[in-house]
């Protein structure tokens, strides 16, 4: 599972609050992967959640990168098909962890994208990777939502 976990990344895209960038690297540290990456940090996000959060980073021994757009964070991670997960009111597709796997060890990467916006993914953001939503009534946030995606995919690694 550790060299598994290396190739994790989670990138929170377009976020404004420092909670969402701190709680979301709390899961993604807390749950032992060690890839986050912040893009498009806005306002108090990138004031106060970026140096919070590279904190963490450090203490837990992570690594942490903040990037100015989600097609930077594509292009050096050199990935074409990254699975966003988004609000369940956007896509009728939804989360499995097996397709994590299969895709994992397939590829030998595996990029998870959420939004840090209320307003989830605009329409050309969608397009650049494969867009399902949890299992749930309404968008549960960042932490969330990489809890739960984490949590599965730890599981199934192990």
């Amino acid at each position: 599972m550790k060299n598994d976990v290396k190739n994790v990344f989670v990138i929170l895209h377009n976020v404004h609050a420092v909670s969402k960038v701190v709680e979301t690297a709390q899961v993604v540290y807390g749950l032992e992967f060690v890839n986050y990456i912040v893009t498009k940090a806005e306002g108090s996000a990138a004031q106060t959640g970026v140096p919070d959060a590279n904190r963490l980073a450090m203490k837990m021994k992570g690594n942490f990168m903040v990037l100015p757009d989600l097609s930077d964070a594509l292009e050096l991670l050199d990935v074409s098909r990254p699975f966003l997960l988004t609000s369940p009111v956007l896509t009728d597709k939804r989360f499995q962890t097996a397709d994590l796997v299969e895709h994992l060890k397939s590829a030998g990467r595996l990029v998870i994208v959420v939004s840090g916006s209320n307003s989830s993914f605009s329409r050309k953001e969608m397009d650049l990777g494969e867009c399902v939503s949890l299992d749930a009534k309404v968008d549960i946030g960042p932490a969330g939502t990489v809890a739960v995606a984490l949590y599965g995919l730890k599981a199934a690694l192990s």
